[in-house]
């Protein structure tokens, strides 16, 4: 599990007290924010708007911080620091990457405390 930062992962667990029931709610409840608000980010950016696009981009890299997902959240961190200099022109590509890194989370994060 690449995209995963196994010393956040680690501090996890010690929060959760091994409670896995918790810490798959954990990786379910973002995985809820992102379905919700990734296709908002999606929109924006089409929309070349870019504050939108930063506030979306801001949200999602703290979330996917708190999970663990370094690679995705510095993804989403690109395209917050792009949006604040009022462009969106690079985001296409980074929108697919975060797509691609989002299958391999959603396909390991229960794996990821058995």
């Amino acid at each position: 599990m690449p995209f995963f930062n196994e010393k956040k992962l680690d501090e996890l667990r010690v929060i959760a007290g091994g409670d896995d029931v918790f810490l798959q709610k954990i990786g379910e409840t973002y995985i809820a924010q992102f379905d919700r608000k990734f296709p908002e980010l999606k929109d924006a950016v089409e929309a070349e708007d870019a504050v939108q696009t930063e506030k979306l981009a801001h949200l999602l890299k703290g979330a996917s911080y708190s999970v663990a997902a370094d690679d995705l959240a510095d993804d989403f961190e690109i395209l917050e620091k792009e949006a604040e200099t009022g462009s969106v022109t690079n985001a296409p590509e980074v929108l697919i990457r975060i797509e691609e890194c989002m299958v391999g989370f959603r396909k390991s994060w229960l794996d990821v405390f058995l």
